[in-house]
């Protein structure tokens, strides 16, 4: 039963047959829902630097200490720029919810200028978060709905040291609900598809400055093998994602501010 905004949370079945794939940003099913695109590659001229591990204990996945804080109520506002496009602001928002008799936390975008408005569901596996399920609105009303069987991995905590690797594939099915320009589907058609992600630690103490200040953070390589393009993310321990780029088209998240209660 699909997830819905009035009705948090609900649906899947095995999050693990995992070798699979996101806040803001997102990974493992296409945006256009109906279109792969044709994204070429990007290569980062940034060093990964460090040969380290990282010290103390392992926080939990999703609590407040972790690198993928998930708690009811928290938000965060980032800064986006891209070379061709003005700068715009953006804030995510995590609400409580269950999925499949489980906790599970609902993030959320804010709506954009055609009204389209993201709400991803993630979950708790061991040390790993994932998104398990997605839909966009328009308005109040579900346009396109997207599940992930196995789920699309966001972070995992126990990347702890500099240079570990993981490849993973992750099956999604976009269901379309309705027409919108947001859309740009037909009502009731169904795409299944398998994207496949290389994650990589280049860094575990990378030192990032952004809006909101300066962090210490975990710093990962995203390399989608099915539709090639790399994706750069910095995530920071009690806060979250902190930076993400794309060196391809150049755009840049930044974090301008976070409140996590």
């Amino acid at each position: 039963m699909p997830l819905s905004r009035t009705s948090p949370l609900v649906f899947v079945t095995s999050l693990w047959g995992l070798v699979f794939c996101a806040g803001c940003v997102g990974g493992g099913a296409p945006s256009d829902p109906y279109d792969l695109g044709t994204a070429k590659p990007g290569v980062s001229t940034e060093g990964g630097g460090g040969d380290g591990t990282l010290e103390g204990p392992m926080p939990d996945a999703g609590s407040r200490d972790s690198h993928f804080p998930l708690i009811d109520g928290t938000h965060w506002t980032y800064h986006h720029t891209t070379p061709v496009d003005a700068p715009w602001d953006e804030t995510d928002t995590v609400t409580l919810g269950e999925y499949q008799g489980a906790p599970a936390f609902v993030l959320e975008d804010e709506e954009d200028a055609q009204g389209e408005q993201t709400h991803s569901t993630h979950v708790i596996d061991g040390t790993r978060i994932f998104r398990a399920y997605k839909e966009v609105t328009v308005g109040d009303d579900v346009v396109v709905t997207t599940t992930y069987d196995p789920a699309f991995l966001r972070y995992d905590e126990a990347w702890t040291k500099t240079g570990m690797s993981v490849t993973l594939d992750d099956d999604w099915t976009q269901k379309c609900i309705a027409a919108s320009a947001a859309s740009n589907c037909a009502p009731g058609a169904i795409k299944p598809g398998t994207t496949t992600h290389k994650y990589t630690v280049l860094d575990v103490a990378a030192h990032v400055s952004v809006l909101a200040g300066d962090f210490t953070a975990v710093k990962i390589q995203r390399d989608n093998v099915s539709s090639p393009e790399t994706k750069l993310f910095w995530f920071a321990a009690g806060v979250g994602k902190v930076r993400e780029e794309s060196p391809a088209s150049g755009a840049v998240t930044e974090l301008s501010s976070y409140e996590i209660p």
